[in-house]
């Protein structure tokens, strides 16, 4: 009955001590949630302005309509990107009143591209680049309670969203989309739930394989953005997560059952 009765209390005891321990269990969530999002971002500001900047120098793109603030955009939203994710190490990155003027300026220099990006017919890759980019600033925004960028379309165009987008010629041959030379699908292998976030999630071997660990399953996405499902996910390594590669085997539709994989 005494060794009943201690096991009760101990056990009592251990839940005081869980329920004390979870006011930070949250915070602590709640700052790696802050911080992975500063990844994003920093994954995103890696390739997004030299796309930007290319994008401006062929039609139909019309850079002469363009604010000064909307040109300059990309290049400050590098450096932003920069200060931010030396900032997110704070440990207290909840309150950190200077990662919050940091974040604030940032989303107010961001205003003048968003709104370009609204006007103007950019390829369809660098706009859904953009659209990732918008959502994770804005995700930032709520947690620290600053006001959001806009969501805005991007004009009409005859191809679709974002129409032939610039990309010239090369839109006649997308239709197999990830089609390699010599046949295969070439993309990036990555989890389903980063495979949608946009293309600064696609090189982030780290990040698949924690998605993998939690139950995800790797899809093939290719450099337009067509997710292919794998079917037999045993095929897939550790090694190629992250990385393009060439899949070759029998394609269903959007399904591909893989006989071989090469980086």
């Amino acid at each position: 009955m005494h060794v009943h009765r201690w096991l009760i209390a101990s056990l009592m005891v251990c839940a005081a001590g869980l329920l004390a321990q979870e006011p930070f269990d949250r915070d602590a969530y709640a700052r790696e949630h802050v911080r992975f999002l500063v990844v994003q971002l920093d994954q995103w500001s890696k390739e997004f302005p030299q796309q930007f900047y290319a994008a401006l120098m062929q039609p139909p793109v019309d850079a002469t309509k363009l604010t000064d603030a909307a040109k300059n955009g990309p290049a400050e939203f590098g450096d932003s990107i920069k200060r931010l994710t030396a900032l997110s190490n704070a440990k207290d990155l909840l309150s950190n009143a200077e990662f919050r003027s940091q974040l604030e300026k940032t989303i107010g220099a961001m205003k003048e591209m968003n709104q370009a990006m609204s006007v103007q017919r950019f390829p369809a890759v660098l706009q859904s680049d953009w659209d990732q980019i918008r959502s994770t600033l804005n995700n930032l925004a709520r947690v620290y309670k600053i006001e959001t960028l806009a969501t805005l379309e991007p004009p009409a165009a005859g191809g679709g969203r974002g129409g032939r987008g610039g990309r010239g010629p090369a839109t006649a041959t997308a239709a197999p989309g990830g089609v390699a030379p010599g046949g295969g699908l070439s993309g990036y292998i990555v989890d389903l739930s980063c495979s949608k976030r946009g293309k600064g999630m696609w090189n982030n071997p780290e990040c698949v394989a924690r998605c993998v660990r939690d139950g995800d399953k790797v899809v093939l996405v290719t450099e337009e953005g067509k997710i292919y499902q794998i079917s037999n996910q045993d095929k897939i390594t550790p090694e190629s997560y992250g990385q393009v590669v060439t899949l070759t085997g029998k394609q269903d539709g959007d399904t591909i059952t893989v006989d071989s994989l090469r980086l």
